[in-house]
């Protein structure tokens, strides 16, 4: 399945050349898509005025010098490919949004930054920008990316699948996606939901008086099937999309799992060492501006491996060309 067409990989870091390129490349490869690697430099404005001739033909020599880096990294990497280098001026993730919004990327692949120790995070400033902003699905690879994947899982969320047109375009490129990447990777597909039944603690308690009754039980199992249900649905809708034969072939292993989502995932992705997570980051669209929900936010923040996130279709990102 050919999910990319026009890939964007941002030749920022030390470690890009060492891991990213040839992830890159491979997805390329595998897409048949276009692959161009750019590399944004921030040139601080103190440095010298527009006016300032010299100091122009300066920088210019450092960008022209960055450049010939790059196409020395590529020059014995998939020639049939051919792959574009570009170095451009400014900060990474406005310049690297608009040139998504100019040039039609449909994916944007970077090395994850140098984590705060503040908050043993993985991503930094930059890419959690690209992660809210960006308009196209962003994969930010580990720092310790691996060469091959063994595990990619994919976290949907059916509790509004009924009603919601945003929550269902998003499931649907979510499963899409993964299952693309688990046939290319050869990888194993686990696909989590985390349910809750609404209420349950308040309720379950004495002042009620139902736990005894066992009506909050019936309620909890009612939701739980009533999830399972929409589980179903969504595999009838993804095998429809992709085939029985390649379901039959990757055998996505379903997790439905009671409890809170973001400790949910982050148990099983570091409990069976999950090396991508593709989610969902985005919790409304058609508002320009930051939308992304607490519940992503502290995924993000607690799994220690490489992420896709992906937009719902309609999302408006709040950068403009």
């Amino acid at each position: 399945m050919r999910r990319f067409k026009n890939i964007l990989l941002l030749a920022d870091g030390d470690r890009w050349q060492d891991s990213a390129l040839l992830r890159a490349v491979s997805l390329a490869e595998h897409n048949q898509a276009d692959l161009t690697l750019i590399s944004p430099m921030s040139i601080p404005d103190s440095i010298c005025h527009p006016s300032d001739m010299d100091c122009r033909r300066l920088i210019h020599y450092i960008l022209d010098d960055r450049q010939d880096q790059l196409e020395e990294a590529i020059v014995n990497i998939s020639p049939d490919l051919g792959i574009k280098v570009r170095v451009i001026e400014g900060r990474v993730f406005p310049e690297i949004i608009h040139e998504v919004l100019q040039n039609g990327y449909d994916l944007v692949m970077k090395c994850a930054e140098t984590g705060n120790f503040l908050y043993d995070r993985i991503f930094g400033s930059a890419d959690m920008h690209l992660l809210r902003k960006c308009p196209c699905p962003v994969w930010i690879m580990h720092s310790s990316e691996k060469e091959k994947y063994k595990r990619i899982f994919a976290a949907v969320d059916v509790e509004n699948e009924n009603n919601d047109e945003t929550v269902n375009g998003l499931n649907k490129l979510i499963l899409e996606i993964s299952s693309s990447l688990a046939l290319s990777e050869f990888a194993e597909l686990h696909i989590v939901h985390a349910w809750t039944a609404w209420g349950e603690s308040f309720l379950n308690t004495p002042r009620f008086r139902l736990a005894e009754s066992g009506e909050i039980a019936g309620w909890v199992e009612e939701r739980r099937v009533a999830d399972e249900e929409k589980m179903e649905h969504l595999m009838t809708k993804l095998t429809e999309t992709i085939s029985r034969e390649t379901i039959d072939y990757i055998k996505p292993q379903l997790h439905i799992v009671k409890g809170d989502v973001h400790t949910v995932i982050r148990n099983l992705v570091q409990g069976q060492q999950g090396d991508l997570l593709v989610m969902g980051t985005v919790v409304r669209t058609g508002i320009p501006g930051v939308i992304m929900g607490n519940t992503a936010e502290n995924i993000l923040n607690s799994i220690d491996c490489s992420v896709l996130a992906v937009k719902p279709p309609g999302f408006i990102t709040p950068l403009t060309l």
